[in-house]
């Protein structure tokens, strides 16, 4: 078996190592010793680089964190705590409450014209309103259907052309409470 000389390294070899050494350690040594408290933030730092994966179990506490800098993405859902109650707002509009449809049916009948009327109960206020015919006749048109006052709804139809039918008008009243 052959034998691979060792050689000794040369003197310049030798000091050149030297030189490297100190040349990358001391400035890791300067780097890790000399940073100022701080000085490192959310500029310095590439995206993604620091992650819950690498932070050890409860290393952020709320007193490592600046006030107003969680949004609700950063809570687990269900655990976003409430705030204090904000002041009151401004009145809604107006509104209709307790509504009820009622209505009125005329005779049925082959007299050539009626006029029906519905008022709302008392207490409710006219929210709309319309009227139909019973049944449908060609020959037979709403005239008018429009609401009187605050409580009271109008309709009146027409023979256009003369017809032996028998028919009828229903008026009908949308009511309620108002506010």
């Amino acid at each position: 078996m052959r034998r691979i000389p060792l050689r000794r390294p040369s003197p310049a070899l030798v000091i050149a190592c030297a030189a490297l050494l100190v040349a990358l350690g001391g400035t890791g040594y300067a780097t890790v010793l000399q940073v100022p408290r701080s000085s490192v933030g959310t500029p310095q730092l590439r995206t993604s680089a620091v992650t819950t994966g690498k932070l050890a179990a409860n290393a952020v506490t709320s007193a490592k964190v600046r006030n107003g800098t969680l949004r609700r993405v950063d809570f687990v859902g269900g655990k976003l705590p409430a705030g204090p109650p904000g002041p009151a707002g401004p009145a809604g509009p107006p509104g209709v409450s307790a509504v009820e449809r009622v209505e009125a049916t005329s005779v049925t009948n082959s007299t050539p014209g009626r006029t029906m009327q519905i008022a709302c109960p008392t207490g409710k206020r006219l929210v709309g309103g319309g009227a139909r015919l019973n049944p449908l006749l060609p020959q037979v048109a709403l005239q008018q259907s429009f609401p009187d006052n605050d409580n009271v709804y109008r309709a009146s139809a027409r023979e256009v052309n003369p017809t032996g039918s028998t028919w009828s008008i229903t008026v009908f009243a949308v009511c309620g409470v108002t506010s």
